[in-house]
Parts: structure tokens; C-alpha cells; sequence
């Protein structure tokens, strides 16, 4: 606590001292240990820094020593350049990389009557296409077109309060079948406007896996501008059809219409998506569709749903 003040006080300059001022106070001990990787150095920090014996008051005399010592105990910052160049040089020559290939955890889920998620290579890459900050969650089944029925009046009904949707459906084309979807970070209710944010994005999760995340457009010409103003239409929602994703001749990356029968996918601005269900399939009939939220597994809570609180967006 005493640390945040002053970090409240100076800003980001105070971790910079800290981080020196902890090097000196442990700098002999750490010359006699053979230190193979970063996690052992952090753990032998770890264990002085928690230790009984550690004193905050040596460690404060260190980050802001008295008027004369300060050039003495804090290299200038032309030096501070040089060793760190040097040091990067270094590592890049003599410390393995280490690329993590390891698959995620598949999400897991809490209701048995899911039919789209229940297979782990679904679950497995939704862990990875998430932002990072709803990673450690479980899929909770909130709308099911075998349970609630196949209308968009239902979906409303049971979407409108929760925010962070996963929505999976299964595109049938001909003799062949694909599991695409969206993840929407609003609130699916009708609006008279587009909503959501950058966060959204658009996905096929079988075959050929594969995530559209989208990605603003920094020209900065007129077109540009104009083309921003249509990719920025992150989600639709109208009495008629839900949408994510737009484009100038009207389209959009995923369109399904009022009773969730028929659906259609094109390449849109911002997610640069293909067809989600395959190449040349732009249309498609619509079987199951299936809403989940997101629970976090520490404490089982869902994430940006109120039970109370009814969403009405319409006119805004």
C-alpha cells in the first residue's frame, strides 16, 4: 500500500526505481546463484522480497537516497540505454526461444442439452479467440433453437440482457454442414442503430478453424473514412434480422433473418472475412442455433448479465 501512494503520486517512474532499488538491495546474493532461466531469478526475488527480514524503510532509502548520492546509486539514463542494448544483444545470441505450441484448455460448459459446443476442438479455440480478459470462463446455454424455438422473438427474449455472447450455428449447405458463428460484446436487442465494438468478431469453428478479428482501417482519406464508417457496423439488430459486420452494397459478414432459417455470410469490411461456411457459400439454410453466455469459473458469476435490468435501445 505504502508503494501504490507513491506510485499514485510519481506515475510509471516509481516502478523504475523500485526495480533498481531491489537489484541493489539483493545484488551479491544473486551473484552467487547459478540462475538458468528468468522464473528462477524471480523466484529467489520472490523469496527475499517475502521474507521476514525484508525492511520497506532500507528499500525507501534506496529508491529516493539523500541530496549527493543520487548520481552515485542511479546510473544516468544515456548508460541505462547502453546496458540495455547490450543486454538484448546478449539474450538474443544465448537464451533459447521458446515458443508456447501447447493447444488451450477447451472451455468447459455447464449445461448437457448443448449440442454445437459440446465437441473439445469448438470449446479449445473459442479459449483462444476470446480476449484475454474472458478466457478462464465456462459456456452457460442461454438460447437453443431445439428449446426455445426458432424465432428471433425468442432470441431476443433470452439474449437481451447478457453482454459477451457466443452465438454458434450450424450452416447446412446441400450434403455438407459447418459450425460458424459471432461473438458479440453487447447485448443482442433491436435497434434502430448499429452497436458493439472492435471487440466482436466472427468465426468457423468447423471445418478449417478459423477467426476474424477486426481490424481498424488507419488511411486517412475520404474513402477511407467513408469505408470506416460502414466496417464500424459491428452488429445489427432489427425486428426482421440480426447482422455482424457490413458492407457498402449492403451485405453482411453474417446475416441471419427473422425465423432463423436462412443465412448468409460475405466478406466484410473490417473482419476481412470469407464465407464463413466454405468457399462459394454464401448462402446457407440454418439448422440448430445456439446463444451462450459467459460464467467465470472463479466464482460462477456470468459476465455482463443483469436479471433485472431490461435493455430497451429502440430510437436511441
Amino acid at each position: 500500500l505504502r508503494f501504490m501512494d507513491i506510485f499514485l503520486v510519481e506515475g510509471c517512474k516509481a516502478i523504475f526505481r523500485l526495480a533498481l532499488s531491489l537489484c541493489q538491495l539483493v545484488r551479491f546474493d544473486l551473484k552467487s546463484l547459478f540462475l538458468t532461466d528468468s522464473e528462477s531469478w524471480w523466484r529467489e526475488i520472490r523469496s527475499r522480497t517475502l521474507s521476514p527480514a525484508f525492511s520497506f524503510k532500507k528499500h525507501l532509502d534506496l529508491m529516493y537516497p539523500k541530496f549527493g548520492k543520487i548520481a552515485k546509486r542511479y546510473p544516468k539514463r544515456r548508460g541505462l540505454r547502453r546496458a540495455m542494448k547490450y543486454n538484448e544483444s546478449w539474450a538474443l545470441e544465448n537464451m533459447p526461444i521458446y515458443i508456447d505450441e501447447t493447444p488451450p484448455k477447451p472451455m468447459g460448459f455447464t449445461s448437457d442439452k448443448c449440442a454445437l459446443a459440446k465437441p473439445a476442438s469448438v470449446r479449445s479455440n473459442l479459449a483462444k479467440w476470446l480476449p484475454p480478459s474472458l478466457k478462464s470462463t465456462q459456456l452457460d446455454l442461454i438460447y437453443s433453437t431445439e428449446i426455445h424455438g426458432r424465432s428471433l422473438a425468442a432470441f431476443y427474449n433470452e439474449c437481451q440482457r447478457s453482454k459477451n455472447t457466443v452465438v454458434l450455428i450450424e450452416a447446412l449447405t446441400g450434403s455438407t454442414s459447418a459450425t460458424i458463428g459471432m461473438f458479440a460484446s453487447h447485448a443482442w436487442n433491436i435497434n434502430s442503430n448499429s452497436y458493439g465494438d472492435g471487440e466482436c468478431f466472427l468465426f468457423r469453428s468447423n471445418p478449417n478453424p478459423k477467426c476474424f478479428h477486426w481490424v481498424p482501417d488507419f488511411a486517412g482519406s475520404m474513402d477511407a473514412l467513408e469505408s470506416q464508417a460502414v466496417s464500424e457496423q459491428f452488429m445489427v439488430a432489427r425486428k426482421d434480422f440480426i447482422a455482424m459486420g457490413a458492407n457498402e452494397d449492403g451485405t453482411n459478414g453474417l446475416h441471419l433473418d427473422q425465423e432463423l432459417v436462412r443465412g448468409e455470410s460475405h466478406p466484410a469490411l473490417g473482419f476481412k472475412n470469407e464465407p464463413l461456411p466454405g468457399e462459394n457459400h454464401e448462402t446457407f439454410d440454418i439448422g440448430v442455433v445456439e446463444v451462450y453466455r459467459l460464467i467465470r469459473e472463479i466464482d460462477g458469476k456470468a459476465i455482463g448479465h443483469d436479471d433485472t435490468l431490461v435493455w430497451d435501445l429502440e430510437g436511441l
